[in-house]
């Protein structure tokens, strides 16, 4: 029995060497091809690593040049940071701090601009926190219906997202800028009913006492 089956093994490694043998260059070809996928492939996560790597540390080399040589140094290295590595989380996040900025600085028609790029972003971390400042800056510039409709669009589409109050706020806020107090009282109820104990349900209160005068 132990003969059949070394006969049996025997008879079948002599049948695959005459195949290998038959089809020497078409299996030398996929034995090529395959090395070269997976070579291509570690190549391909390498640069991925690095690239990765790299974006970051220009990223921090751009905070560095913001907090040491000002605005105008930190906003050339972060314009570098966007053309080297395009759509990176860095480049993203480069181009919020650059929006912030400007935002604080009271730059606001700038940070606009930066805002709605961001927008269009991969990241949808970086497009709940574009959205929900875009309608600040807006609201800031007195275009309080783009403002109301940057805020209502983020809300809608994310009804779930941590930034909700905020959002809630902003478009209160703007509602009432406007002259629309019917809807902005309405949206200050929302934002103290449901999010009472928050930095925004609080203000919210007090803007409920002063519209309901």
């Amino acid at each position: 029995m132990e003969n059949t089956n070394q006969e049996s093994l025997s008879s079948y490694v002599s049948k695959l060497i005459d195949v290998c043998k038959a089809h020497k260059k078409a299996l030398l070809v996929a034995v090529v091809l395959i090395a070269v996928i997976g070579g291509g492939w570690s190549l391909y996560s390498s640069h991925k690593e690095k690239t990765l790597q790299d974006s970051w540390a220009q990223f921090y080399n751009a905070q560095v040049m913001l907090l040491t040589q000002g605005s105008a140094a930190g906003f050339a290295a972060i314009d570098q940071l966007n053309a080297a590595y395009p759509n990176t989380d860095a480049a993203y996040y480069g181009r919020l701090m650059q929006a912030d900025l400007l935002f604080t600085e009271e730059n606001y028609a700038q940070s606009v601009d930066i805002y709605k790029e961001l927008l269009k972003a991969k990241n949808p971390h970086i497009r709940m926190i574009a959205a929900v400042s875009l309608g600040a800056a807006q609201q800031a510039i007195k275009e309080y219906a783009a403002s109301i409709e940057t805020l209502q669009n983020f809300i809608a589409a994310n009804p779930s997202s941590f930034a909700l109050p905020q959002a809630y706020f902003s478009l209160a806020l703007s509602q009432e800028l406007s002259g629309d107090k019917a809807a902005a009282l309405e949206t200050y109820k929302k934002v103290l009913e449901d999010y009472t104990k928050t930095y925004f349900g609080v203000f919210a209160k007090d803007k409920i006492n002063q519209l309901s005068k």
